[in-house]
């Protein structure tokens, strides 16, 4: 079974960034992540999302549903065509797709769907209905609600002349998801340029430092430049962020969570899976391999070409490895995914 990296489909939102510090001082403050104002992408409350007047949708927005708002921006060649996604993607279990459903009924028996209880997601279920929202904020990315945060590309925002390239690499461990803006301070090439970055959109910036391969920001983002000139005052953006999440991912003593609030009726551990009480049963989850010294379970799952996960001769696809939570313990996530997936172990899932 394939995993999916979360990165999940979302309204855009605003926020309001209020800035007071001089030039060239540290700053630590969050700004807002990729739902909210960047240099680059022209994100606004009304630009892309809301709109004051003779609206189409409800909460003042500018599409009719809550899927098509989101879908305007997420293809191919909207603000967001690196998370491209359609309705074509949604799943039809055993037949196609790659998405869990939107703007699909949250009351489906064959495959344990209820409403969820959390109040939140609940308040998101319009007509009955499982919408992008029902599981995600679209103006909060926290590392608090957990999933795997994701480092964007930089895009260049200017056009000076700079024939050298950046890249984003690392892991990024913020608390919130952020903007960063990279920007030559003193040209050259590769090996003596300087460059300062911002995180609040250009009103403030770290202090300038030597380019170069893996130059450390923080919170785990790193920036390497590659061979070629650098333009004073060339500018590239780009995002690192969380999935933005409504309720907290499954984890141990969370039962309630995203996706055991909703397919409740299939959260079972080992005791209810062995103990026949007439009705249908379902894999164990929140639960370690051989809970309870249970010995049936191997020490460790294998790879999608047979090997030890993480072990010598393991595969190099990432999005097929089996993931626990922090307390080691088997979630729903551990074997399925959310977007992007296309269920075939032997190659990686995109994006």
């Amino acid at each position: 079974m394939s995993r999916l990296r979360i990165s999940l489909l979302t309204l855009i939102g605003c926020a309001v960034v209020i800035a007071t510090v001089l030039t060239d001082v540290p700053r630590t403050e969050a700004q807002g992540p990729p739902h909210w104002a960047s240099v680059g992408i022209p994100i606004d409350c009304t630009s892309q999302c809301h709109t004051l007047h003779h609206s189409l949708g409800d909460n003042l927005t500018s599409a009719a549903t809550n899927s098509n708002l989101c879908l305007s921006c997420h293809n191919p060649s909207g603000l967001a065509p690196d998370l491209p996604i359609s309705n074509a993607d949604k799943a039809v279990p055993g037949a196609s797709g790659s998405s869990h459903g939107f703007e699909v009924a949250g009351v489906n028996p064959t495959y344990g769907a209820q409403l969820p209880l959390d109040a939140d997601m609940l308040k998101r279920t319009p007509g009955g209905n499982i919408i992008c929202s029902t599981c995600h904020n679209q103006h909060k990315a926290l590392s608090t609600f957990g999933g795997e945060s994701r480092i964007g590309n930089p895009a260049i925002l200017t056009a000076l002349g700079s024939t050298g390239t950046v890249t984003a690499g690392g892991t990024f461990t913020g608390v919130e998801g952020v903007w960063y803006l990279i920007e030559i301070s003193t040209g050259g090439n590769e090996n003596n340029s300087q460059f300062r970055y911002s995180k609040d959109n250009g009103i403030s910036f770290f202090p300038a430092q030597a380019v170069g391969t893996g130059v450390t920001l923080d919170s785990g983002v790193t920036v390497s430049f590659g061979a070629g000139s650098y333009v004073v005052g060339e500018r590239w953006e780009f995002s690192a962020a969380w999935p933005f999440l409504r309720a907290a991912l499954d984890s141990a003593g969370a039962g309630s969570a995203i996706c055991r609030d909703c397919h409740r009726s299939w959260d079972m551990d080992h005791t209810a899976v062995e103990t026949w009480d007439g009705n249908p049963k379902s894999h164990p989850v929140g639960v370690a391999l051989n809970a309870n010294g249970r010995g049936y379970d191997r020490a460790v799952p294998l790879d999608g070409n047979g090997a030890p996960q993480g072990g010598a001769g393991a595969d190099a696809i990432a999005s097929n490895n089996l993931l626990f939570d922090a307390s080691g313990n088997i979630q729903c996530l551990t074997c399925h995914g959310v977007h992007f997936v296309d269920s075939n172990t032997l190659t990686e899932d995109l994006p």
